[in-house]
């Protein structure tokens, strides 16, 4: 690899995010192993920035992903107004740190913004170079971020590079106020000009050290607020999710992002709670795959005997036979359905019946003999999707949506019938109908669809030369033109002139 292109470690980049106490802020910080590689730090809430896959296999940026947040960094073009380096020994070893600066407020003052900081072992060897950065432009108190940082030119991340803390604020809790009279009076040293910030130039040195005390004690406050939001999943850390979708049984789909993860876990209780319906299966099944697909209880096509304890009045004094079915009711919830009578045999003289029993259509209603399956040598029975009417088996109508072949949807069948089966009653069994697609052509439009175009290719330059003619005779009918060009004045019969103008002719000879 060229110096253009380094070679990146995401792990070892040890990209970390943290609460900054002085907040609301965020400190970023992350391993230089190499100054050349570009980094990039993208913001967002709820969920982490890049569009791309989301496993610990780096993948390079796209365009996309590399504009789907707030940039907060970018080593590449990182100004300050002042930098400031100092250096100092820690257990045998230099450590180097160089502060960035910017003027922010009213009145002006400097406030830290990043820092480098570089460990020298006592030879001179370099051992370690760490960045760090604080992120503070448009950081609400109470409000969790996400970070991912785009490594080198082709912007390569992975999960190694995302990370997220949660940003507090100022309570304004006074400690300092709370201490007793006589030892804030005493409190009269200030501080050296121009060591501190120009919001404690003023106060005592007991007042600056209790402050400190009373950040990290906002901090620790701000968190634990933040545990309000646990069972939430529109507050919940993200990272989290997995967790908290365990606890009630779900498995989230790890392709999918933050933000949809937590649709998820916020759909699953009304998931829960209608399992084992049709509009239940019919939405689990066009949310795994996408078909549009349409679900029958084949217990209404099992022939049943009539029961007379299932008569009921209706209106007019006449009886219905209710037999379970329910019948769609508009501005309302749906009501029984009546029938004169049971389902009974099939009228073969009805072209719409006779028409959904050979296509098995899902709005077929004939009646049929209980399919038990295909018997055994054993005794018992085998049943397959070609086995149907039964009680505990419902029928799954799919009618694809572009032209796929027959075996890629009956492997993508096998395996939502594998998930299925965690939802559905324990004696039921679903089947697999694929109806075939409907092929719709467009009309087509000759003067809309098809031009023609002429255009002259070349042109060719040349001098004619002729000999003396042989015909003596020449055309002397009246009226007659010869056909020369091909102007429009002399073109074919025009049919729409009233009387048609046929006078134009092609060439006659020996005509006197």
């Amino acid at each position: 690899m060229t110096a253009m292109n380094p070679v990146v470690d995401l792990a070892a980049l040890g990209f970390t995010a943290c609460t900054d106490p002085l907040g609301p802020a965020v400190r970023l910080s992350w391993n230089v192993s190499d100054p050349a590689v570009r980094i990039r730090v993208l913001r967002r809430e709820r969920r982490f920035p890049g569009t791309a896959r989301r496993g610990w296999v780096p993948v390079p940026a796209a365009t996309a992903d590399l504009t789907d947040g707030v940039l907060v960094h970018d080593s590449a073009d990182f100004p300050a107004d002042v930098e400031e380096t100092r250096s100092e020994w820690e257990a045998g070893t230099l450590v180097a740190t160089t502060r960035f600066f910017r003027y922010r407020g009213t009145p002006r003052d400097r406030h830290l913004v990043g820092l480098i900081r570089r460990t020298t072992a006592a030879d001179g060897t370099p051992l370690a170079t760490t960045a760090e950065i604080i992120d503070g432009d448009g950081v609400l108190p109470g409000t969790r971020y996400y970070y991912t940082a785009f490594a080198a030119a082709s912007g390569l991340y992975s999960r190694a590079t995302q990370a997220s803390a949660l940003a507090t604020g100022r309570y304004g809790t006074a400690l300092f106020a709370a201490l007793p009279q006589a030892d804030r009076v005493r409190d009269t040293v200030s501080p050296a000009p121009f060591t501190v910030a120009r919001e404690d130039a003023d106060k005592g040195q007991l007042q600056r050290f209790v402050e400190i005390v009373e950040a990290h004690a906002d901090l620790l406050r701000g968190q634990v607020e933040e545990l309000a939001g646990l069972h939430d999943p529109r507050r919940v850390d993200a990272r989290l999710l997995p967790y908290l979708a365990r606890h009630i049984g779900w498995r989230l789909k790890d392709y999918l992002d933050e933000d949809a993860q937590r649709g998820e876990v916020m759909f699953a209780p009304e998931f829960y709670r209608t399992v084992g319906t049709v509009s239940n299966i019919t939405a689990m099944i066009n949310r795994l795959t996408g078909w549009d697909a349409q679900v029958r209880e084949f217990v209404r096509n099992v022939l049943a005997v009539f029961d007379t304890s299932r008569l009921e009045p209706v209106e007019g004094g006449r009886s219905a036979y209710a037999d379970g079915s329910t019948r769609a009711h508009d501005g309302g919830p749906p009501y029984l359905d009546y029938r004169t009578a049971p389902p009974g045999s099939l009228d073969t003289t009805d072209a719409q019946a006779m028409y959904r029993l050979r296509n098995r259509l899902i709005d077929d209603t004939a009646a049929y003999s209980y399919d038990c399956g295909r018997p055994r040598a054993d005794g018992g029975y085998d049943r397959d999707d070609r086995t149907w009417y039964s009680r505990d088996t419902i029928g799954v109508y799919i009618v694809p949506d572009v032209a796929t072949e027959a075996f890629v949807l009956q492997a993508e069948w096998e395996r939502i019938r594998a998930i299925l089966r965690e939802f559905l009653p324990v004696n039921i069994r679903a089947v697999f109908v694929l109806m075939p697609s409907v092929v719709v052509e467009e009309e087509y439009d000759a003067v809309a669809m098809a031009t023609e175009e002429a255009g002259d290719r070349g042109v060719l330059l040349q001098e004619e030369r002729y000999g003396e003619g042989s015909d003596t005779g020449a055309d002397a009918i009246a009226g007659w033109r010869r056909f020369l060009t091909n102007s429009a004045a002399h073109c074919s019969v025009d049919t729409a002139a009233g009387p048609p103008d046929t006078a134009s002719r092609s060439w006659h000879t020996g005509i006197s």
